[in-house]
């Protein structure tokens, strides 16, 4: 059986990464990595300061990436895209 990218992606719950652009009392401007930014990700349970890689559930940063870990996360969310095309929300 072929599924579309539309079937294989689903409705599954995924948290994003993406790197704090600007933060200030534990809120951030993250900058995913499909390219879109969010205003106002609530960082005030991580210490992510400009410049951290964080993973965000909905609006909430539930923790702090190390740089290897962002870049492979990138990439994988580089071959997601390659494999099933742009995912929108």
């Amino acid at each position: 059986m072929i599924y579309s990218a539309k079937e294989r992606i689903g409705s599954m719950c995924v948290t994003r990464a993406g790197k704090v652009v600007s933060a200030s009392q534990g809120r951030a401007r993250v900058e995913f990595f499909d390219g879109r930014a969010l205003d106002d990700v609530d960082v005030s349970v991580v210490d992510a300061k400009k410049g951290a890689f964080v993973e965000v559930f909905g609006n909430l940063a539930l923790g702090v990436l190390s740089t290897a870990e962002a870049k492979r996360r990138k990439q994988a969310w580089a071959e997601v895209v390659r494999t099933v095309g742009e995912v929108r929300e």
